[in-house]
This record gives C-alpha cells, structure tokens and sequence, in this order.
C-alpha cells in the first residue's frame, strides 16, 4: 500500500509537471521552438458567417494615406492588421512606428510586391528568400503588437516551393499564412447591382468612393462577416474605410482583431 501511494503521489507529480511545462511553453515568447509554417496554399475563408470584421491594409505605408486611415481607426477603436511592403517600411520608418503605437498588427507582404508565384529558374530560392524573409529583417522591430508573425503573398500568388524555401529558414517558420481574404478582393458589377468591389480596382476603373463601398457592403452582408481587404495607396481608400466602419458598427457588426481568428 505504502508503494502504491507513493506511485500515486509520483504519478501526479509527473502529471502537475507536464501541464505546468506546456502551460509555460504556451507563455512563451512566439520565436521559440514552438513554430508556425508557412502552407503550400493560401489560407482561404477565414472568418465568415460570424458578423465579425477584420480589417487588413496592403501595400504602405504611405504618408498622406497611411496616418489618416490611422486617425480614423483610433477614433473608432478599431485594430487593423497592415501588411506592409519591406521598401516601403524603410523608407517611412516614422509612420511605420505610428502604426505601432496605435496597436495596430504588422505583417509581412514581401519587399517589393513581386508575383511570388511566378519566381522560377536557377536562382529561385535566393529570390524568394529575398522577397520575404528581407522583408522581415526590416519590419521584425515593429511586429510587436501580436505573438503571431502574419504574411500574405503579393496578388494572392504562391507557390508549394516558397513554402518549404521559407519554412527551412531561421525566421520562415514563425510564420502564420499565406492569408487571403474574405470581402475586397474582386470587381463584380451588373446594371442594377455591384455585388463586390476592391479599392484598388474601383480607383483604376474611376468608380466614386459611393460605388465601391456598395460594393463592399454588399459583399460583407452576403459572407456575413470575415477578413476585409483594403489598401492605403491612395486617399480615396481614406473615405471608403471610415464609411465602411460606419456602416457595419452601426448593423450589429462587430470588428476585431486579426488576432481573434483561430489560424492554424
């Protein structure tokens, strides 16, 4: 009996053990051995259905954009991920730190928004290592406001290889993604309806800021909810997201952080 309690007492010791390890390792910092992969394929369909919003910015930062689209978060209360260009980041490193102390996400969209997809022949690893990790070595500083490092490929193009160049990489398998999106990405409009729309089509086709959040609008009520592309290149971007803000926080919508979704 004498042995069998002490088995017992060793038992649950060994089991307080084990949860007290993984439950350290959870608090760990995100760039310890417990990683992330980047996938072969682009994470798809992402939060919808939920009546959740997420707000995601490509492409900056820009001055004249970027800080403005800022304003209009913090006067919302909103958190947004910006999936920042690495040339970009270098060259407005002031507005970069601004998107930081306005809690906002940092991801990484690779240096200089080439096709990742299309990267082929001799030097194809050394290319694409240089289209994101680069990248990353630039914009790590500022990726402090999550414990997850996020990427989204440039045009929603990928590729199998770039995965296993970037996973075998120091910082690659840290990574969350490849993430595309849930409303924003695609122009669809008949006579009588826009049924989607992306800013930065609708400021190539001449659309009004009105016709594209139409179009947004009605791309959020049909997915009801989920990951909500924008872009901060040009200013009529600025008006389109606080009108779009507007509109869903005043539905019953509710916007959260990228953060909230559960990425595996």
């Amino acid at each position: 009996m004498k042995n069998l309690k002490s088995a017992l007492t060793l038992g649950l010791v060994g089991l307080t053990l084990v949860a007290t390890s993984s439950h350290m390792e959870m608090d760990l910092p995100f760039n310890s051995n417990k990683q992330k992969d980047l996938r072969s394929r682009n994470i798809e369909n992402l939060h919808q259905g939920t009546k959740e919003l997420i707000i995601t910015i490509d492409d900056g930062p820009t001055p004249g954009v970027t800080d403005e689209i800022l304003k209009v978060l913090e006067r919302e209360k909103i958190q947004a991920a910006f999936f920042v260009l690495g040339k970009n980041a270098k060259r407005h490193p002031k507005l970069m730190q601004k998107i930081v102390d306005g809690g906002h996400i940092v991801g990484n969209h690779s240096m200089e928004h080439g096709n990742i997809g299309d990267i082929s022949g001799f030097f194809k690893k050394k290319k694409i290592k240089e289209a994101i990790i680069d990248a990353h070595q630039i914009i790590e500083k500022y990726m402090i406001n999550s414990p997850k490092h996020y990427f989204r490929a440039p045009y929603g193009s990928w590729q199998s290889k770039a995965a296993d160049v970037i996973n075998d990489t120091e910082y690659g398998a840290n990574y969350y993604g490849p993430l595309l999106w849930d409303i924003g990405g695609s122009l669809d409009k008949t006579l009588f309806k826009v049924k989607r729309a992306a800013d930065w089509g609708c400021w190539s086709k001449g659309w009004s800021v009105r016709t594209c959040l139409k179009g947004y609008v009605n791309e959020t009520e049909e997915k009801l909810g989920g990951v909500v592309l924008f872009h901060d290149l040009r200013k009529d971007s600025i008006e389109l997201i606080d009108r779009y803000i507007k509109e869903f926080k005043g539905q019953g919508y509710r916007f959260i952080s990228l953060d909230s979704v559960n990425i595996k």
